[in-house]
């Protein structure tokens, strides 16, 4: 099986980064990804008993200004624009270990409270049996996620804490095993990049170090498709609903981008006329923002499959 390694790392999302990896549709292929940087491994956050792990998984030589390092970049064969690119994650096996950190101030907070009453903060912790050692009394089952899937852009260039049309730093806690993400290919090779693994993210990552920070394996499958006519930002889907997102500023905008989205959704696949589903997806919808504090936030727009069955 073919792995996209931590040895070429990539901080900004383009369609000139070298391609590390080709890969076929259907194949099944692994993605290493890097743990963002975290605090030096000599800082008191750092248990003296996961020291030596810790630096294992933490490089000293990564940039302390440029988060989201992702692997990549994939080259799929046969990609071109006017497809989409499927992305099937079928298991992400994080590192044992991650750590949470926050700088004083993300804009997640009013600013009357200035640092937030909390001040700069980090907390490195165990990753066991599946669960995250938070202290000697409390855990936390992990649910692993991949902030970043995105492709190349067209034109642009996008530092990695972004994300858009091309996918990117969408940090949405269903990007996970089962999830397929839908985006559509902007450039020949598609070059998927993937990073920013969490074992556990809060909605709206208010502390802007992340939720579970961490790195491991994410074994992936890709395929392509037409891409639909009225579709222009990602989707998402898992056995239990359709997702699709948005990424802007402010929030109330990308909310509007995930819920016309959906609508078109439900209009070109489903066969709602435009009327009925701006009113059913009224009485059903469910949305959230899943990330408040990168340079552009993130909102989901959801509906169960099983509202859809009566369609077919």
């Amino acid at each position: 099986m073919q792995r996209a390694t931590r040895d070429v790392l990539y901080y900004e999302t383009g369609a000139d980064n070298p391609v590390t990896m080709t890969v076929k549709p259907g194949e099944v292929f692994e993605v290493e990804t890097q743990m963002n940087r975290g605090p030096d491994s000599d800082h008191p956050s750092v248990p003296d008993h996961l020291r030596d792990y810790y630096n294992t998984v933490r490089s000293d030589s990564l940039p302390t200004d440029r988060g989201n390092a992702s692997s990549g970049a994939i080259r799929v064969e046969g990609a071109e624009p006017g497809q989409v690119l499927v992305v099937h994650v079928e298991k992400i096996t994080p590192h044992n270990i991650g750590w949470t950190g926050y700088r004083g101030n993300t804009g997640a907070m009013p600013g009357w409270l200035g640092d937030s009453n909390v001040g700069p903060t980090s907390k490195v912790v165990e990753i066991r049996d599946r669960k995250i050692i938070w202290n000697d009394n409390f855990s936390i089952p992990i649910k692993p996620m991949l902030g970043c899937v995105g492709v190349a852009p067209e034109r642009d260039r996008w530092i990695n804490s972004w994300a858009g049309v091309w996918g990117g730093n969408f940090d949405i806690q269903e990007v996970t095993d089962g999830a397929q993400v839908h985006i559509p290919i902007q450039v020949s090779g598609a070059n998927l990049h993937i990073g920013d693994m969490h074992a556990l993210q809060g909605d709206g990552e208010i502390c802007g170090g992340g939720g579970i920070e961490t790195g491991g394996i994410a074994q992936l499958r890709v395929e392509l498709k037409n891409k639909p006519a009225n579709m222009t930002w990602p989707r998402i889907e898992n056995n239990e609903y359709i997702m699709t997102t948005a990424q802007a500023r402010p929030a109330e905008d990308a909310f509007r981008i995930a819920l016309s989205e959906m609508l078109l959704w439900l209009e070109e696949e489903y066969h709602f006329t435009r009327k009925d589903a701006f009113m059913f997806l009224a009485q059903i919808l469910e949305a959230r923002i899943t990330q408040f504090v990168n340079p552009s936030f993130s909102y989901v727009a959801k509906v169960k499959k099983e509202y859809l069955e009566w369609t077919k």
